[in-house]
């Protein structure tokens, strides 16, 4: 009798949950490549959250989407687990601090995004996480700078 209440119970939860895991591509080994989570919205089906996968199962990217766009943190990895990225999007748009990382995990390059396009300082940094360059992009002739977004 428990054992019927306990089923009963978990196909109650299950049912009722309103998050569906979708397994979009896989390798031909069978792990997961791309896995989607869509939401329900009325009748629909919503795409609020991606994770990439390499074939050794480590994520290869991760991140969260609202009204189909990205938005929210981003993430991306290298093969051995190692961040190689992180961003801030925003109705689809890089939006706020942007950092790369070297595979040793030293960061590599930090600045910020407005609507996908590069503004302010910029950081450079060499493998042992020491400052190699600067760049104003708000100062690079014929780069799009704050005058010229609208």
């Amino acid at each position: 009798m428990n054992r019927i209440l306990l089923v009963a119970l978990l196909i109650a939860i299950t049912s009722g949950c309103s998050r569906k895991e979708v397994v979009e591509a896989t390798y031909a080994n069978g792990n997961p490549k791309v896995v989607k989570y869509y939401h329900k919205k009325g009748g629909d089906l919503l795409l609020d959250h991606e994770v990439v996968y390499y074939e050794n199962k480590q994520k290869k990217i991760e991140g969260g989407f609202l009204e189909e766009l990205r938005d929210g943190q981003w993430k991306a990895w290298y093969e051995n687990g190692t961040i190689w990225s992180e961003g801030i999007y925003k109705g689809g748009k890089r939006n706020g601090i942007g950092i790369s990382y070297h595979a040793n995990g030293e960061k590599y390059i930090e600045g910020m995004y407005r609507d996908d396009i590069r503004v302010g300082t910029w950081h450079f940094y060499d493998t042992t996480g020491t400052l190699t360059k600067e760049v104003d992009f708000d100062q690079v002739p014929g780069f799009p700078n704050e005058d010229s977004i609208q």
